[in-house]
């Protein structure tokens, strides 16, 4: 995911190898002679790629072998496991050198089990609901009345919290802490997960945030609500509400299946790497979350960016480039659980932080790009600015002074490292495909993705050769 801010195994490895082998063996072939035959010292490297990206592009077969083929792939899941040994036979033979995976501590997996609910009284229909990911759930069915949650702060919540014991909490709103109460976060979340505890509903239910009966998802290892938490629709949510208004206490019977994994796992990052030359030490970094959720398949979220950022690195490889600096591509995991993946990679490379010229990531749908974010930053702005004159050819980029987080670039600017994330064509990101169960490759365009792989290539060959960018101070 991607939003603006104000500030601030060896089986399945063999597995997946045996499945897609035959497109590997045609593809590494048919580089060999591209390579054979391509002007390493190309002066005009970026309108190479992006003909090579027109013409040879691997995109939608690796969308549809990844989201089709393995399926979602929720983070410390086997099929996230599965996808990253797939991406890493990938990007070895699309040249990637240092090919590799970093672990993590993660905590403990989840697994999505049954999730079923039906209105006891009224008209006697099974509801839409979903159970939150990272939720532990009650070993056999349950019954209870629906009554609806709307505060806004701690103290609301613990006035109402008598008449949520042993109910169904249907939340349109849940506590946020004050301006004074951030200062001192710890003792509020303390304070807010005790309230939670002591009020002992029977299960909480959120609304979700798409229209049209479909779903959405949320959760990880940290979730504040920790047993019998669910999503519904906001439709089976207005039904609630219109009998309460009439009177009538709606009486649920549910059963969720979901369930955590006995011990904590470890997560991983994909590291793979297309060498500089007489700066080498330097590197871009081109980042995309590989994890998703678990309704749908992940194409938008973010097997585009996945594939996209793969891409790139084909192409640079079959043109036989030679940039300045570095090309690293990182597949980060934990990314919906909270940018565990990125946290975890800077954490690890401590060390590497100063050498990195820019960090770029792709997180918001299948959508055109029409732009970038300079985060505020007025060097960064030019740099940009500069970049995109090699995209011109495409399209016109406007390049925008605001800043924008949500994603893994959001961790690497935190750290004062230039860090940018493209701004795109919403499509039907937000209002449909985004953490629901219709985030399929049927809403990804092959025109976008085409776009999407050749403005990420351009942008990212003008950082591994243009000047260095200042980092800015780490924030606090």
């Amino acid at each position: 995911m991607f939003a603006f801010i104000s500030r601030p195994l060896n089986l399945i490895a063999f597995a997946v190898s045996a499945i897609f082998l035959p497109h590997s063996l045609v593809y590494a072939q048919n580089q060999a002679i591209a390579v054979q035959t391509s002007n390493t010292n190309t002066t005009n490297a970026s309108k190479d790629l992006l003909t090579e990206i027109a013409q040879n592009n691997q995109l939608m077969l690796n969308l549809e072998e990844m989201c089709d083929g393995i399926g979602p792939r929720l983070t410390g899941s086997k099929k996230l496991r599965q996808a990253q040994q797939w991406a890493m036979e990938k990007l070895k033979i699309y040249g990637a050198v240092n090919v590799h995976e970093e672990p993590y501590e993660f905590g403990k997996a989840w697994t999505r089990g049954v999730a079923r609910v039906s209105l006891l009284n009224a008209n006697g229909m099974a509801l839409d609901v979903q159970q939150q990911a990272w939720s532990e759930s009650s070993p056999h069915k349950m019954f209870a009345e629906v009554v609806v949650m709307n505060v806004k702060t701690l103290e609301e919540f613990k006035q109402i919290s008598p008449r949520l014991r042993g109910k169904i909490v249907l939340a349109l709103s849940t506590p946020k802490a004050t301006p004074e109460q951030e200062k001192n976060f710890k003792q509020y979340s303390d304070e807010l997960n005790k309230a939670i505890l002591e009020a002992n509903f029977a299960a909480i239910f959120f609304v979700s945030g798409r229209e049209g009966n479909l779903q959405d998802m949320h959760g990880g290892p940290s979730t504040r609500y920790k047993k019998n938490a669910a999503i519904i629709t906001k439709e089976h949510a207005n039904l609630l509400q219109r009998l309460i208004a009439r009177g009538i206490t709606p009486k649920l019977e549910f059963e969720f299946g979901g369930r955590l994994s006995k011990d904590a796992v470890q997560a991983y990052n994909v590291i793979a790497d297309f060498p500089g030359t007489e700066l080498a030490d330097e590197m871009v970094v081109l980042g995309a979350h590989q994890d998703s959720w678990d309704l749908g398949t992940g194409a938008t979220d973010n097997g585009v960016g996945t594939v996209v950022t793969m891409e790139v690195l084909r192409a640079m490889h079959a043109l036989k480039l030679k940039p300045k600096r570095t090309l690293r591509v990182v597949l980060f995991s934990g990314e919906e659980q909270g940018l565990l993946g990125s946290k975890a990679y800077l954490k690890a490379h401590v060390a590497e932080q100063a050498k990195i010229q820019a960090m770029l990531t792709q997180d918001a749908g299948g959508g055109r790009i029409t732009g970038f974010l300079d985060m505020k930053v007025d060097e960064w702005f030019t740099a940009l600015n500069d970049a995109k004159e090699q995209t011109k050819e495409l399209s016109s980029l406007d390049i925008t002074y605001a800043a924008g987080g949500g994603s893994d670039h959001q961790a690497f600017f935190e750290q004062g490292i230039p860090a940018f994330a493209p701004i795109q064509d919403a499509l039907d990101y937000r209002s449909h495909t985004w953490h629901s169960q219709v985030d399929t490759v049927d809403h990804v365009a092959k025109d976008n993705l085409i776009q999407n792989a050749q403005v990420m290539a351009a942008m990212t060959w003008a950082m591994l050769n243009g000047k260095k960018l200042p980092h800015q101070s780490v924030q606090k």
